[in-house]
This record gives C-alpha cells, structure tokens and sequence, in this order.
C-alpha cells in the first residue's frame, strides 16, 4: 500500500490592517509604512513596531490613514502598541550599552589585529541583536572576533561593512553648494555615476570639484543628465565634421543652456540654434576641415541665424534704451535735443585718425632697413678690429721681422729739439 504525503508548503497567512501609518527611526532620513488597527495614532507619537530586524522603536510623521484612501499594495509590517515609559526608558539605555559594546568590540580588534575602522553600534529594542558597522578596504575573515564578542556580549550579533558613500551618508555635512548632503536629505540608495555624465554637461573635467565628501563623484551629476541627452540627441560630436549648406564645417561649440552651436572652417563660422543644426546640418565621418595656411589671417565672415539677430538686434535696443535714461538723469535733461555745452563740444572735437596701414608699412620697412645697415657697420668694424689684432701677433712672433714704433710728427720735432 503507497501512501502519498502532502508536501505542498504552508502558505503564510497575509495580515490585513484598517488603517496605515507613516513610521520613522532613529538616524534615518526615510519613512516606512506600516499597518495598524489603531485610529488615534497621530504624527510624534512614539510606537513599537516589528521589522525585519527585531522589535525597535520608532516615531509616527503622519496621523493613521485609512487603507480605502490610500491603498498599499505591499505587505505591511505590524505596529504592535504605543510605546510605554518602559519602552522609552529601554531605548535611551541602549545608547549607553552600544558605547559599551562599541568599546568591547575595539578592544577585540586590536587583540586580533584586525584591519578595521569600527564606525556605530546600535541594539535592538529588546537588546536580543546588536549591528556593529565597520569600514575595511578588503574583505576581512572576523569569524574568531565573533566568537569572542558572543561569549562576552551575550546575544546575537551582525557586523555590516559599508562603503565611503554609505558612512558620508551616516556623518552628513555640508555641499558645495551650500546645502545639506542629498545622501543624508533624501536620497534611499545610490545610483551609479561616471564622468560621461559631466561630459554631457559639458562640465570642466576637474575631478576634486566633481567629487563630494565622500571622495566619489557627485550623487548630484546624475539630477539633470536625462535633460541634457535629450537635448543634444541628433547632434554631431564636439569636434566633430558636419555639412551645413553644400560646406563643410567643424563643430567647435555646443551650448544647451543659450541653445547655440558654433561651427567654423578655415574661410567662416556660423552660429546655429540647436534645431537648425539638427535638421540641415549633416555629420560627416572620414573627413577633415582644412586649416588655414600658417600666416595666412582668415577672412572672418560671421553667418547668423534670423532667430539669435533679432534677439541680438532686442538686446541692443534695449541697452541704448538704458542708456539714453541714465545720460538724462545724470545731467538732469528732459529734451534730448537739450545737451550741456560741455557735452556739446567734446562730441564737436574731431577724432585723431591713425595712419593708414600702407603708410605704417613704408615707416616700418624704413625703420628696419636703417637697423639692419647700422649692424652691417658694426660687424665690418669688428672684423677689421680683429684682422689687424692678428695681423701684429704674427709679426711679433716671426724673428725675421723688426717691429718699429713710429712716433708722431710731434713728438718727433720735440726729440731733435
């Protein structure tokens, strides 16, 4: 006779609640749902709940909300009660008994000489579990220090290793922008950051001003990088080639924030909105713009889109406007025809004009040929210096020659005399 057993797991039964409420816990930036019976629980009050950790103690940030108005599709972790005076008692205590356990747990490391940085110690309500976090750059093998600690801490322990990110978080402080780190302010988990994402940006590639406290790149570099792909997609590369009008020019600017693009060869430049360049420029791969020649000045000719002049031509106008106004407060004139005699006469005074480019080249050129004659002499004078320096040398060493000295007709007359 076979017999046939059930093996068929028991489900377990799925709590359902009336009302939920909002929970926070000590040291953490997020709330958490949980779901209670209890419709007088309101926002401060102190209540002990049931996680995934143990029983721990934790503050309302909202009154209890009916499951009708805001349904949870999640399970919900039990409130078990308000907490007691006892319970408030048990949770301020523990903070002495982490240091103690803190310290006992230091003094193990260093016996064993273990290689890390001990950063909190936190025990459950009911001090049946206590989490040690520590700092290591490698993995470390802490089964001996948990067999010590056991023997000397009496209950269940878990030593958590973070990263630099998770213990700037813990620590908190102060960005470079003035506020309150987003790890410590409302950020959950850590989202993966590279250094393309500065470049979208077009960010300086400086990495001490990219990093945060806690030496990693910025959590805030990732806020806006959707936007900017979305707003260079379909563009060419920085550098590189795209046809624009039967011509081919190098993309030398991208700008998102003023919506502008800069392209340029060797004869002109432009200057594009980003649509334009997107809809009637062509990229090109495999070719290259030419220089201009060395020395030779290219001739500029700036090409403009109707969109960006007539917001130059608004600008413009709007500045002389502004002009106009501060020229007539300052000299008290409410007729502009009516200027100060003073005003009058520097605008009357003819402007110096400067020579003409030919002509500040022939004084140029004559400057120079006189220069250049000046040092020929020089070097004439000092290579007959020096001939006639060797030219006695030689005599003075040859035997067969007599050097005679010849006396001016001066002294000569004042000798026979």
């Amino acid at each position: 006779m076979t017999v046939v057993e059930n093996t068929q797991e028991a489900v377990p039964e799925i709590r359902t609640f009336l009302y939920t409420v909002q929970v926070k816990f000590h040291n953490t930036s997020k709330s958490y749902t949980f779901g209670t019976d209890d419709p007088t629980l309101c926002a401060g009050d102190r209540v002990v709940v049931e996680t995934s950790q143990g029983i721990e103690l934790g503050q309302c940030q909202s009154s209890s909300v009916s499951i009708e108005k805001q349904p949870v599709k999640l399970i919900l972790s039990p409130v078990l009660r308000k907490a007691t005076e006892e319970d408030i008692q048990n949770f301020e205590d523990n903070f002495i008994y982490a240091k103690d356990a803190l310290r006992v747990c230091q003094e193990e490391v260093s016996d064993l000489g273990l290689q890390m940085r001990l950063l909190s110690a936190s025990y459950l309500l009911d001090r049946s579990k206590i989490l040690i976090v520590y700092m290591a750059e490698q993995r470390v093998d802490f089964r001996e220090l948990l067999k010590r600690l056991g023997a000397r801490l009496h209950c269940r322990i878990e030593l958590r290793q973070i990263g630099d990110r998770d213990k700037a978080k813990m620590t908190g402080g102060i960005g470079i922008c003035g506020m309150e780190c987003c790890c410590t302010r409302f950020k959950n988990h850590f989202d993966i950051i590279s250094i393309n994402m500065a470049k979208n940006q077009q960010l300086a590639l400086n990495i001490e001003k990219l990093s945060g406290m806690c030496g990693k790149l910025m959590c805030c570099l990732k806020f806006e990088d959707d936007v900017y792909k979305q707003c260079i997609a379909g563009l060419p590369k920085l550098g590189g080639n795209v046809e624009y009008e039967d011509e081919l020019y190098k993309v030398t600017s991208i700008n998102v924030i003023a919506n502008e693009a800069r392209i340029e060869n060797s004869e002109t430049y432009r200057i594009l909105t980003l649509d334009e360049l997107r809809e009637k420029g062509i990229i090109r791969k495999g070719v290259s713009v030419k220089k201009a020649a060395d020395g030779q000045r290219r001739s500029v000719k700036v090409v403009r889109s109707a969109q960006i002049e007539a917001k130059q031509a608004e600008t413009a106008k709007e500045k002389n406007k502004a002009e106009v106004r501060t020229f007539r407060r300052e000299n008290n004139i409410s007729n502009p025809q009516e200027k100060a005699p003073a005003q009058l006469a520097v605008n009357n005074e003819p402007r110096k004009q400067k020579p003409e480019k030919p002509q500040r080249k022939e004084e140029n050129k004559q400057a120079k040929e006189k220069n250049e004659q000046r040092r020929n002499n020089n070097r004439q004078k000092d290579r007959n210096r020096r001939r006639q320096d060797n030219r006695t040398d030689k005599n003075a060493n040859n035997p067969n020659i007599t050097v005679r000295s010849f006396k001016s007709s001066k002294h000569k007359d004042e000798g026979q005399a």
